[in-house]
């Protein structure tokens, strides 16, 4: 493991990466390829025989903490919450975390309209800061494949414009998506400066198997600023023999500048769980990194999950490496978020606390919390997620900014829902 997840975990838990390396099991990321794991395609060059398999071999994954690692929440609900705000105000005032303001999104048009506040469905977010202005992704809606927000407060957002008109950040797709038309088939985008550059990377429907279920893959393509439009590049990334393929990337870079590229592994029916798993991308964005290979990070695991796991979402913030993602059925208000605490980028992954749900509809009073995107507002760590309007299931998912706080045994705690 390279020194992109262990070279500073300051006081968050100086003896939490060595705990969890620990814990790992053997054998997470060799192996040769299984039914369930040979790629037909790469992006960039032609695949090779000396390349590591898309998914390697099933094994045992780490569940839980190790017993000397505990949370700090332990502290009887007497006065506990004078206590930890006494302790968030030492943080604050000595290593510089910021505690999150809160943010309400600001009321908007359900219609995509060229200068108006939008506040209409946007599902999947992910989002980046450039320049003092944020830029939010989402699932293709308003008939574009990557719709694109921007703001500069989090509150207010407004469609991306081009030339002074709506702007799609993706205008074309790869020629292996199957009915590629404005607007549909293409979801969960993840988009990240990555070599110079910016790289997007998107789910879509490749092909149908037979009974009718949809094969997915991921596509890459790349631009030169956040605001694209991001061109094509390589071949799709995809898994042949998993039931639904793979969905929801995520683009990690690291604090040493090393780019990942993260997905969910929809499973093998009666043979393998869903998965999210990991795998270095070179210093463009375009490809895998030569000899890289890939890295099971979580798999399904308790009651609230449901059936599945999805739209993982990793940070390193002051020093810890959390992996966040979705779990439950999205048609749902039974979506969750959970999150998981890394020995790095390419784990070990375990969920704290018995692998409670983080953000539920219960904790936040919005319905079926996921799809979401942790990042770093100005040492403050948040999550832009999605969550259906009231009475509006399967109708209207619309973005929510949350605040968190991290305790000084790195795990978290929910301040503001959003």
């Amino acid at each position: 493991m390279g020194d992109s997840g262990r070279r500073r975990l300051g006081y968050v838990g100086s003896a939490l990466a060595g705990c969890l390396l620990l814990a790992a099991c053997a054998g997470a990321g060799g192996g040769a390829a299984g039914p369930d794991g040979s790629p037909t395609a790469t992006p960039g060059a032609p695949s090779s025989s000396k390349e590591a398999p898309l998914l390697p071999q099933e094994s045992e994954l780490p569940s839980a903490l190790p017993r000397d690692v505990q949370p700090s929440d332990v502290i009887p609900s007497t006065g506990r919450a004078d206590l930890a705000d006494a302790a968030e105000q030492l943080a604050e005032d000595t290593y510089g975390q910021k505690r999150p303001r809160p943010v309400q999104v600001a009321a908007g048009s359900t219609r995509w309209q060229v200068g108006s506040l939008y506040r209409g469905t946007f599902a999947d977010p992910d989002i980046v800061e450039h320049r003092g202005r944020f830029y939010a992704y989402g699932t293709n809606t308003a008939g574009m494949h990557m719709p694109a927000l921007t703001s500069t407060d989090l509150a207010r957002w407004q469609p991306l414009t081009r030339g002074g008109g709506r702007a799609d950040a993706l205008p074309r797709v790869g020629s292996w998506v199957t009915k590629p038309s404005p607007g549909r088939g293409l979801w969960a985008p993840a988009v990240a400066e990555v070599g110079g550059g910016w790289t997007a990377a998107y789910s879509a429907k490749a092909s149908t198997l037979k009974g009718g279920e949809r094969h997915n893959c991921i596509g890459l393509s790349r631009g030169s600023s956040p605001t694209g439009p991001f061109e094509v590049v390589g071949r799709p990334i995809c898994s042949p023999n998993a039931n639904l393929g793979l969905i929801d990337p995520d683009i990690f870079v690291a604090d040493d500048g090393t780019p990942y590229l993260l997905w969910k592994f929809s499973g093998v029916k009666a043979k393998r769980p869903a998965g999210l798993f990991i795998r270095q991308l070179n210093a463009t964005g375009t490809d895998f990194e030569p000899g890289a290979k890939t890295r099971e990070l979580l798999r399904k695991e308790h009651a609230w999950e449901g059936r599945t796991i999805e739209n993982p979402s990793m940070i390193q913030f002051r020093g810890v490496t959390y992996l966040f993602y979705s779990g439950n059925s999205w048609k749902t208000s039974n979506y969750a978020t959970g999150y998981a605490i890394c020995d790095g980028p390419e784990g070990p992954c375990v969920r704290p606390k018995n692998g409670h749900q983080f953000l539920s509809t219960a904790r936040t009073g919005n319905l079926g919390p996921g799809g979401a995107s942790a990042f770093d507002d100005d040492n403050s760590l948040r999550l832009l997620y999605h969550a259906w309007d009231p009475g509006k299931v399967l109708q209207l998912r619309r973005l929510h900014v949350a605040g968190l706080w991290q305790r000084e045994d790195g795990t978290l705690r929910l301040v503001h829902p959003g």
